[in-house]
């Protein structure tokens, strides 16, 4: 299986907060982890 993560940091941010994990270590079991950075304005 192919995976892909695509992120942007907004109109209003300087730098992306936003954070993925793609573990594939155990071929029976696939981990996904995201998190949106909220950051502060």
């Amino acid at each position: 299986m192919r995976v892909l993560a695509k992120s942007d940091k907004g109109r209003i941010r300087e730098q992306n907060e936003d954070y993925y994990y793609i573990s594939d270590e155990n071929e029976n079991l696939t981990l996904y982890m995201l998190a949106d950075g909220m950051g502060r304005i």
